[in-house]
């Protein structure tokens, strides 16, 4: 029988799949500056060669960006319904995709050089998540993911009272850094870093991109301040 989180984020996929792109909040003046910055921050370490597995890959957007880079990449998602899209886009050739749970990822121990995903630790067991990624890491691999901060007010009031107006699913949560920080040393992780980021709003006007993108910047380095970005950069070595 299927752990009841994972049943929840399946028919959840099925929901969204029809307007998924839409709803994650990439399109757009604001949405692409938002994008584009999470494409550089996940994927700037992987060369031709490697072997990446990228979980929670969605409907393959950050995999046909993984595509460029020259590894090899893995891809799994739990939602077929999200996973089928994925897998028809013809930028996404050449990647192994797989329907399948991180917490039983089916790859020998040491496989992989890289785990990575966008916005889907916030959506699992990370107990039995962690276990896994660590399983099949290889010595001195790395994990590196980009996720809600629990810290800002916008996250925390959409996760706490206005969760089904934002399309979010029955468990799905967000972190509180210091909190994952402790979460992923029980792991065996080392050099874990975990930065908050991007005050951008998806909503906001197009006009105000570029001010509000420099104004994000500036708040970023500012003590106390950056606790209450929108994003969390997530980055540890096996």
């Amino acid at each position: 029988m299927k752990d009841q989180r994972l049943k929840h984020e399946i028919e959840h996929g099925r929901k969204i799949a029809g307007g998924a792109e839409d709803i994650w909040g990439w399109s757009g003046k604001i949405g692409g500056l938002r994008w584009e910055r999470r494409v550089k921050m996940l994927l700037g370490d992987l060369r031709p060669g490697m072997r990446v597995l990228e979980v929670g890959c969605g409907t393959g957007l950050l995999t046909m960006e993984a595509v460029k880079t020259g590894a090899k990449i893995y891809s799994l998602d739990v939602s077929p319904d999200l996973l089928r899209l994925a897998r028809g886009k013809s930028a996404c050739r050449g990647v192994d995709f797989f329907c399948a749970s991180a917490y039983e990822l089916g790859f020998r121990d040491k496989s992989f050089d890289y785990v990575i995903g966008m916005s889907v630790l916030h959506h699992l067991d990370i107990d039995k998540a962690f276990k896994e990624f660590s399983r099949v890491l290889k010595d001195n691999g790395k994990i590196i993911f980009s996720e809600p901060n629990m810290l800002n007010p916008h996250i925390f009031a959409e996760r706490h009272f206005f969760r089904e107006r934002f399309h979010n699913s029955p468990d799905e949560t967000a972190f509180i850094r210091f909190l994952l920080k402790r979460k992923i040393r029980e792991y065996k992780f080392r050099d874990i870093v975990i930065e908050p980021f991007d005050f951008l709003y998806p909503g906001l006007p197009a006009s105000l991109a570029g001010a509000v993108n420099a104004l994000s910047r500036i708040i970023e380095k500012i003590p106390v301040a950056s606790e209450f970005a929108g994003s969390l950069f997530i980055k540890a070595g096996k």
